[in-house]
């Protein structure tokens, strides 16, 4: 599906209007581990269609599937226990190492939704072992059966790869024995029972090697991924679901889930989409080592400014976020400098469908120097004349964390001005902005033949005692001009 760049939100939204019936935005990610910045894509962007189409006078649903019933196939960095006898095993069988949830699946379903709900972000939330207790797979599994041939055939053509006439693997059993999901294989079905034998390896886990059968009301078992998507879809009646673009590559899930639809459904697929992946630092996040924690990143990014950052380019591009402390403060100051003035429409929408908070009171960088010159939040509540404690957690996260940037860790001890510094100070009125001052300053050094960086250099030094800091117009903003002239004159 090709639409604006510019405006894709507007696009999705408007054929999707063009739909009859109920509306029905869907999107579903596997609880296997802690949320990570690329889980935000799958609930961010279907939320952000949602909007636009609340906006357009529609009533959607917005539907958000826990896939707890994958095979867990990888322990986490950081897990407080042994959890590798569980791999091979659905995630609502492997236990909650953290005590709290019925399973480790669960636990990290609630990790998701609470993420969701900081980015006030409220989708109807429903596990997938729900669905499949309550029978709505069953009738498709038969149906699968039935024209298994068919299905075959499908499977080969869209994934590239040629299924055996042998492959009856519709469904996955989970083993009566060892409890593997991951190893099993089906021999039969007979419309009531599934018969399986527990014999693969797949590297992370080993079948036990029993067989054995299951009945298909027991729901002990679990469709194969290509088949449970558009099954998923058109149970639900979804109207529109987005993916990460490896999905739509040639011989990807999506192209077997049109197929599926029309081939043996009768129906039209759903609306799709695709979205680029998130790289961190220039490359591809290592999920399992705890690369792209949410929970650390939004320590030091408000919601606003993570939201901007997934909008700020082509939906279909990947995204590059740096997490130094240099990068983040950066995206924040980008982010403010669009709230003011967008530079384009794209920076208009990333800035409209971030939600800004009113509680924005000043510039970030100013409200972290004035907690660094007072030492405390009310200090800088004080000197900034704030009113709201908004940005209070981030600035406290900043500036007790070693990601601040060396230049904001500031200390003011002014000294007595001298030579082109007094010069300057005596240029002044008091009534200059931040900006104003700095660039009389630029006016002076370049009058008197003097180089740039030794002028600021010179002043950074007669106000906190080093060569260098941050930017000098956000200084003088926080500290005030009238008294930097008092204190440097005496």
């Amino acid at each position: 599906m090709s639409f604006r760049a510019s405006n894709w939100i507007e696009d999705l939204a408007t054929r999707v209007m063009a739909r009859p019936g109920k509306h029905v935005i869907a999107s579903a990610i596997t609880t296997s581990g802690p949320t990570h910045l690329g889980t935000v894509e799958e609930f961010f962007f279907p939320s952000v269609i949602t909007k636009k189409l609340s906006e357009m006078g529609d009533s959607p649903d917005f539907i958000f599937i826990g896939d707890i019933l994958d095979a867990f196939d990888s322990v986490p960095a950081g897990v407080p226990c042994d959890l590798k006898p569980y791999l091979g095993k659905p995630l609502v069988d492997v236990p909650d190492p953290y005590g709290c949830h019925s399973s480790y699946g669960g636990h990290f379903l609630a990790d998701t939704v609470s993420f969701m709900q900081k980015l006030g972000i409220y989708p109807k939330v429903i596990p997938v072992s729900d669905l499949y207790r309550a029978g709505y797979y069953d009738p498709y599994v038969k149906l699968f059966f039935e024209r298994l041939p068919v299905v075959r055939e499908i499977l080969s053509v869209t994934s590239l790869r040629q299924v055996p006439s042998s492959w009856m693997d519709v469904v996955m059993p989970i083993c009566e024995k060892c409890g593997n999901i991951a190893t099993t294989r089906v021999t039969g079905f007979d419309g009531q029972y599934i018969y399986y034998v527990d014999d693969k390896d797949v590297g992370y886990a080993r079948g036990c090697g029993h067989s054995g059968r299951i009945p298909l009301s027991s729901h002990r078992w679990k469709m194969a991924w290509r088949l449970d998507w558009p099954t998923r879809q058109a149970f639900l009646g979804v109207t529109l679901e987005g993916a990460g673009k490896d999905h739509h590559t040639r011989g990807g899930s999506w192209d077997t889930a049109e197929a599926i639809h029309r081939q043996l459904f009768g129906r039209e697929p759903p609306l799709t989409y695709r979205w680029g992946f998130i790289l961190l630092n220039g490359r591809k996040m290592r999920k399992s080592q705890g690369d792209g924690s949410l929970a650390t990143l939004m320590k030091y990014l408000p919601p606003e400014v993570l939201k901007y950052f997934l909008l700020r380019v082509d939906i279909e591009k990947d995204k590059n976020l740096d997490d130094s402390g240099e990068g983040l403060i950066k995206l924040i100051e980008e982010f403010e400098d669009n709230l003011r003035e967008p530079r384009d429409e794209k920076k208009a929408l990333a800035i409209h469908f971030s939600d800004p908070s009113p509680g924005w009171e000043a510039r970030f960088v100013s409200v972290l120097l004035a907690y660094e010159i007072e030492g405390s939040w009310e200090g800088a509540k004080r000197r900034l004349g704030l009113k709201e404690d908004y940005l209070r957690p981030y600035v406290e996260a900043w500036a007790n964390s070693d990601k601040l940037p060396e230049e904001l860790r500031i200390i003011y001890r002014p000294k007595k001005a001298e030579g082109l510094v007094l010069e300057w100070v005596k240029s002044l009125t008091g009534s200059e902005t931040g900006a104003e001052a700095s660039k009389k300053l630029r006016d002076l050094a370049n009058q008197k033949g003097v180089p740039l960086e030794v002028a600021f250099s010179s002043v950074y030094e007669t106000l906190i005692g080093r060569k260098s800091g941050p930017r000098l117009s956000s200084l003088i903003d926080v500290l005030g001009l009238k008294r930097i002239i008092q204190d440097v004159r005496v």
